[in-house]
């Protein structure tokens, strides 16, 4: 008799534990070091660095073009016959020549503009190079609170297949006394199997989620213990200033650059109809001087306008202004998407909180719910299903609590990372 008193208040304790339990000191790891994980070896992040590299290279490339050149030549010629008619030689049996030229475009107007062009477009992919950054955090945040969302559950399974464990030695022991039929035994039997179950089953879902993060931050998640997944439920401010936020996020910004750089694309391409001047200077050697009046070098100077036109041009000015014209749709689109994420974050933070609030209700009632039942089995006023079933509802408004609490602490995250207020601390 003392004995199966002892394993009831066990088992209302294991009960208590399971809608009620004290998670211990964390052990997975911040959420800022998987945010600075996914930074570095991130995949899509390496790719945008390597995109800005490139534009950045391909602005110093245009402006290099309108930068004044400079080329140099030799070569050596061995002719047949020296000739010459009393002086210098007019062609020398081997003959050097060598020229030095300094090119210098003093007016492209179409020039000036595309390296204005490509000033933007290098603009455009820093900031995707941060709106793709975001875009990783908030995958990461969201994989971050499901593996803790996860490893909470495990916890949990794992002190209910503790309760249904008790359950059942206690019923056996009920049934060898005779006051427990063989069909209790066999429920009791079936719900540890029930719980074993769900037990595997979160274990698996910890495993792939700790996959799946390790794999966009190579941060190898410590899964030995849940973090705490508290909020205290207060309000975010009002929307108005997330919405302010709105043109400084990258993503918002990217677009606004993309469709500067398009915009003086048909610029340049315009601009191109328009005549260019250019200077040169150039220094020659060479030891057939005859022409040169015994000199071996000689200098010449030129200035030159050069104006091109061909029906193609015209053709190519309306695609680069299709261009522009499409560039700014994208970004009137790009910022729509932002406030619209900014919103929707917004207002699944506040459904979130009510949804915490409801769960963090329903783990309580439950709790005391299955609490009653327990004792009330043990005095013969319900029955066994009833007491399964009130189990049953405990467990699963606790999983409903870990799993709102989680979806709350990320709708926060995303909310702040939508309004490019920065990322997750």
């Amino acid at each position: 008799m003392l004995r199966t008193s002892v394993l009831s208040s066990i088992a209302a304790i294991a009960c208590a534990s399971v809608v009620g339990w004290s998670r211990p000191a964390s052990a997975l790891q911040p959420l800022a070091e998987f945010v600075h994980g996914a930074r570095a070896h991130n995949p899509q992040n390496e790719e945008a660095r390597a995109n800005r590299a490139g534009a950045a290279a391909r602005a110093d490339e245009a402006l290099g073009r309108a930068l004044p050149g400079l080329s140099a030549g030799g070569t050596y010629t061995r002719n047949q016959w020296e000739i010459s008619f009393g002086g210098p030689p007019v062609i020398a049996r081997n003959q050097l020549d060598a020229s030095v030229t300094l090119a210098v475009p003093l007016v492209d107007l179409a020039k000036f503009a595309r390296i204005s062009a490509a000033n933007r477009s290098a603009e455009a992919a820093t900031h995707q190079e941060h709106a793709i950054a975001r875009e990783v955090e908030a995958q990461v945040v969201q994989l971050y609170y499901q593996l803790a969302a996860d490893l909470a559950l495990v916890e949990a399974a794992r002190k209910a297949l503790d309760v249904a464990r008790i359950d059942l030695e206690r019923i056996d022991q009920s049934a060898r006394a005779g006051t427990a039929t063989a069909l209790d035994v066999a429920r009791a039997t079936a719900e540890v199997e029930r719980r074993s179950q769900q037990l595997t089953l979160a274990e698996l879902q910890v495993q792939l989620a700790a996959q799946a993060l390790a794999s966009r931050t190579g941060v190898v998640a410590d899964t030995r213990t849940a973090p705490r997944l508290d909020d205290d439920l207060h309000t975010e401010p009002p929307i108005d200033g997330f919405l302010a936020q709105s043109p400084s996020t990258p993503a918002a910004r990217a677009a606004t650059s993309a469709r500067a750089a398009a915009e003086r694309s048909a610029t340049a391409q315009r601009r191109a109809l328009l005549p260019t001047l250019g200077a040169g200077v150039s220094e020659r050697y060479t030891n057939a001087t005859a022409f040169f009046g015994g000199h071996d070098t000689a200098y010449a100077a030129s200035l030159s306008i050069v104006w091109a036109f061909d029906v193609g041009a015209v053709a190519s000015i309306r695609a680069r202004n299709a261009e522009a014209a499409a560039a700014g749709a994208r970004e009137r689109q790009v910022r729509l998407a932002v406030d619209d994420a900014i919103v929707r974050a917004f207002r699944t933070v506040e459904a979130s909180i009510a949804r915490s609030r409801a769960a963090r209700a329903q783990v309580v009632a439950s709790a005391r719910a299955a609490e009653l039942a327990r004792a009330r089995y043990r005095s013969g006023v319900v029955t066994q299903l009833d007491m399964i079933q009130a189990e049953r509802d405990a467990f699963a408004a606790e999983a409903g609590s870990i799993q709102a609490n989680t979806d709350l602490l990320n709708a926060r995250a995303q909310l702040r990372l939508a309004a490019g207020s920065g990322p997750p601390p």
